[in-house]
């Protein structure tokens, strides 16, 4: 089996400026944003990600942003309801993905276990392109923590287990790596994830079936 991914466009999302409106307008100023941007709903336990703020409530560094809607926003937002160090903004315009992306210094990726082995979560891509590292919980073995292993451009945590995904959260915001880990997946998706790369992907693939004819 052959997995190519749907491609990125890379001159759209790009390592941006972090201090740019979208901070501004959320008063998030210059602490280090955890950040989940994405669907709110049964696949995505963020649960986990609440008590991970909650666990690390105590430093004033830190703010956990979790932008999107969907479903379990109302529960979430419960869950949260005493913490301050927890954001919820409403999903944006597409045209701001961009801005979004280059506002968080860490990002999360997380799916009910079992999820993985079925569907790759796209988003991955698009936090690489835009040069941040990413924290997930996920199944082992799955594509997510295959390409943030070969990259290096992350942590990934079994899923359902928040006491790992905290501590994975922890060691990337304090790695003094930080920065090359985004570069490393920027890296990646220009050679592999770019429309460059993919058609080579399937170039390479459909001269291999040609040869096998």
């Amino acid at each position: 089996m052959r997995v190519i991914p749907n491609f990125v466009d890379i001159e759209r999302i790009v390592p941006g400026d972090r201090d740019n409106a979208y901070r501004r307008e959320h008063g998030l100023g210059d602490r280090t944003v955890v950040m989940y941007a994405g669907n709110l709903g049964f696949s995505q336990p963020l649960g986990l990600l609440i008590e991970a703020a909650r666990s690390l409530r105590d430093r004033d560094d830190l703010v956990f942003v979790i932008n999107g809607g969907g479903s379990t926003l109302p529960a979430l937002e419960e869950a949260a309801a005493d913490l301050d160090n927890v954001v919820f903004v409403d999903l944006q315009p597409a045209e701001r993905l961009p801005e979004v992306l280059a506002a968080g210094d860490v990002h999360v990726i997380a799916l009910r276990r079992g999820l993985a082995r079925a569907s790759v979560p796209s988003k991955l891509y698009s936090i690489l392109a835009a040069g941040r590292p990413v924290v997930a919980s996920i199944d082992e073995g799955t594509e997510v923590p295959r390409v943030l292993a070969a990259t290096g451009a992350g942590l990934s945590v079994p899923p359902d287990d928040a006491p790992a995904l905290t501590e994975a959260i922890r060691t990337v915001v304090d790695s003094p790596e930080r920065p090359a880990m985004g570069a490393d997946g920027r890296a990646f998706v220009e050679d592999w994830v770019s429309p460059a790369g993919v058609a080579a992907a399937y170039g390479a693939l459909f001269g291999e079936l040609r040869a096998k004819d």
